[in-house]
């Protein structure tokens, strides 16, 4: 009987495998080899699944970004209060290993943006729906009377991405220390619910 094989299950693996070799060995040292030994898979099962290097970012962000949604699913969320906006947020920033981890690849992969355009796309995109969750949640809780009136979703989102951008580059570059990163964030979301009687 042949075998049943998990594809999606391959591509996962893989994926994780992108990450572990971009946080360790850079963009540089992303190749499929690397990636087949990482994964503790042979070369030509990597290339059937990621043929191009395109395929082993977008592995790579799902990996992330997976990571992420399975803890955004800790986050009691009925009513979105500002509470869990501000868990919610504090889940894409670095404040332990885990997520320095995360970082580590999103900023190498931010790095290769700035020369290779099929990278940057891939990360706009990831960007675009990050803010998008963001604006969700900021919408929820004006609607459940934890965010203030007057907000603009959308372009707070917009802003809370700027801000967690900075501060991940900050954490990770120059020494900014995790619980100043958490006042950061916190001061910035006390503005959205100052109005909140």
């Amino acid at each position: 009987m042949p075998k049943v094989v998990d594809h999606e299950e391959r591509r996962r693996h893989l994926g994780a495998a992108a990450c572990v070799v971009l946080a360790r060995a850079g963009s540089a040292g992303m190749t499929v080899r690397a990636v087949a030994a990482e994964a503790g898979m042979p070369l030509a099962t990597a290339q059937h699944y990621l043929p191009a290097r395109e395929l082993m970012v977008r592995a790579a962000m799902d990996h992330l970004a997976g990571r992420v949604v399975a803890r955004a699913r800790t986050i009691p969320a009925d009513p979105v209060t500002p509470e869990v906006i501000r868990q919610a947020v504090r889940q894409l920033v670095p404040l332990d290993a885990e997520r320095a981890f995360e970082a580590r690849v999103w900023l190498v992969l931010t790095a290769e943006a700035l020369v290779d355009e099929q990278v940057a796309a891939i990360l706009a995109e990831s960007e675009a729906q990050m803010r998008a969750n963001v604006e969700r949640l900021l919408t929820l809780g004006r609607a459940a009377g934890g965010i203030a009136g007057h907000v603009d979703a959308r372009a707070e989102a917009a802003a809370l991405a700027t801000l967690l951008n900075g501060v991940t580059v900050r954490i990770l570059t120059t020494g900014l220390d995790p619980a100043d990163a958490r006042a950061e964030i916190d001061a910035h979301l006390a503005r959205l619910t100052a109005a909140v009687a």
